[in-house]
């Protein structure tokens, strides 16, 4: 007996057996439950996905005597007859090979006979984008008004191709992807069906290389049982399809980001050395850092890792600014394009994996702006700990304080008549730390739209920080009057614990008349500033 593909042998024949397109077959199962047909539908999206099985299925259904959940029944005496070789009531017409004016005349003439055995005619035309202008033309009048026994289904994976005429006279139905994990359980209850053995991280491989298409996984399935006829492991996917391991793309990703050139070429040199496809490894690439991107923002998702390749991929993630990652990511995007027209393929690839391993050297506004915010958040988290954070540290030779004398003792005169400057008047360091995390509270006060207290805040100069408390020292009552309950305080008292990211800070009010801290340093070095040293001794 003939062998039949996986893909044909396993066609859904009914609403339950399409998978990834339940937008679509819960409209369709509606309208025929409710008898609320259209006379011309559109269904696009991408190869392998469900179209012209759809199609099949909705055209049996409309004329099945007894439908059962909006899918035909199979056993009435029209869904027999609608499977039977002579059928005339379904018609599949392949525009592909039929985009003339003269095949589109001809079904025109067709259109006006009634159905045989069911109560609708339905016209299923497949790759309809195919049809030549004429055609498309002959056919507009028809589609738009067609006799009321006919229902013309259009199926197209490129349906800007289209004229907008014949757009806007059809219900158009956009059948998506199917996911990974859908692919994974369909694969699963074939290969059961089948009694064939197989490791889920083999199906997993597969699904991925399939890309949302039900027909390509499928396909690919195909080969694989014949490459492995007793049953699928992993390894034998991988052989088949010329895929690369986790561990292959693992090492290249955490090369490429930490800017590990040599073993970026090494590894790129081994795959190739095994007859790999460039632009499998391209592929595979790109995917394992959208992968890693998803994971390191959403931990909680395993992107079809096992349990230590998750950890490991998590550990990678943590280690790396999204920026870097997204920029490696779109580097990967554009190679696709440039290999598919190269002579080169190979120098073109390498090149660009080089690119993508040295951007710490790039010179974008991109790039720079990432590389301040990440020296912010170091600067920032040094000052709130209490540390010291340079970039680099370069250390300076110590000299002591007797060689100064001494050196000065051989060369200083002492002049009696020399000009003697009166001794400044010793100032009190400015509390940077302070500054830095009122900076931090008012500025989060204004992100949330508490207008006032950031105007009362932002005009106090009266403030500081011992440890983790934070306290202002306001003298004037309206402020004051704004703190008299506990929300305000409250409000401010958890914006300071999310600026800092330490839930031990405490935000405090106080009254600056009962504690008689009357100017504090930095006031008073603008008050000298303006009236001299007569104010310093009014002062005390």
């Amino acid at each position: 007996m003939a062998h039949t593909s996986l893909y044909r042998k396993y066609r859904p024949s009914t609403w339950d057996k399409v998978i990834g397109q339940n937008h679509i077959v819960t409209t369709l199962i509606n309208q025929i439950k409710t008898d609320t047909l259209g006379h011309a539908y559109l269904f696009t999206g991408t190869r392998g996905t469900g179209k012209t099985s759809s199609a099949k299925i909705f055209a049996r259904a409309v004329n099945c005597l007894s439908p059962v959940n909006g899918s035909p029944c199979g056993k009435c005496a029209v869904c027999k007859g609608l499977l039977s070789n002579n059928n005339v009531d379904i018609i599949e017409m392949d525009a592909a090979s039929n985009n003339g004016v003269d095949e589109i005349r001809d079904l025109k003439e067709s259109v006006h006979f009634q159905p045989t055995i069911g109560k609708y005619r339905v016209f299923i035309i497949d790759e309809v984008h195919m049809l030549s202008i004429g055609a498309f033309n002959a056919l507009l009048k028809t589609l738009e008004e067609p006799p009321s026994h006919v229902i013309f289904i259009l199926a197209t994976t490129e349906v800007h191709k289209l004229p907008q005429t014949i757009l806007s006279r059809c219900m158009r139905f956009d059948f998506r992807l199917v996911s990974q994990d859908e692919l994974v359980e369909l694969l699963k209850s074939i290969f059961d069906e089948e009694n064939y053995p197989y490791d889920v991280q083999a199906l997993e491989q597969l699904a991925l290389h399939g890309q949302g298409s039900v027909r390509d996984t499928l396909s690919l399935a195909d080969m694989c049982i014949s490459y492995s006829p007793n049953g699928l492991k992993y390894e034998d996917v991988l052989e088949v399809l010329g895929a690369s391991d986790f561990d292959t793309l693992y090492t290249l990703a955490k090369a490429i980001l930490s800017g590990d050139t040599a073993t970026v070429i090494a590894k790129t040199e081994e795959v190739y050395a095994k007859g790999k496809g460039l632009t499998t490894l391209n592929k595979e690439l790109a995917e394992f850092f959208r992968n890693l991107i998803t994971v390191k923002n959403l931990p909680s998702w395993k992107c079809g890792f096992n349990q230590k390749e998750h950890s490991l991929v998590k550990v990678l993630g943590d280690e790396h600014e999204n920026y870097q990652i997204a920029r490696v990511m779109d580097i990967l995007a554009t190679s696709e394009q440039n290999l598919r027209y190269t002579t080169q393929p190979r120098i073109v690839f390498e090149a660009l994996l080089v690119k993508a391993s040295e951007l710490k050297t790039e010179l974008s506004n991109d790039a720079l702006t990432a590389r301040v915010n990440e020296l912010e958040k170091i600067i920032r988290r040094g000052v709130l700990t209490g540390n010291t954070v340079m970039p680099t540290q370069v250390s300076q030779p110590t000299i002591s304080k007797s060689k100064i004398e001494d050196t000065l003792s051989k060369f200083a005169t002492k002049d009696s008549s020399a000009t003697v400057f009166e001794e400044a008047p010793k100032q009190k360091r400015v509390d940077e730390n302070a500054k830095m995390v009122v900076g931090l509270l008012i500025t989060a006060l204004r992100e949330k739209d508490q207008i006032m207290l950031y105007r009362a805040l932002s005009k106090q100069n009266n403030f500081s920080l011992s440890g983790k408390t934070l306290t202002f020292y306001i003298d004037d009552n309206a402020t004051l009057s704004l703190f008299d309950g506990t929300e305000n305080q409250s409000l401010c008292e958890n914006s300071l614990r999310e600026v800092t990211e330490d839930a031990d800070y405490q935000f405090q009010v106080v009254n600056a008349k009962s504690v008689g801290k009357k100017v504090n340093d930095e006031q008073m070095v603008k008050l000298l500033d303006v009236f001299g040293p007569k104010f310093e001794n009014k002062n005390k």
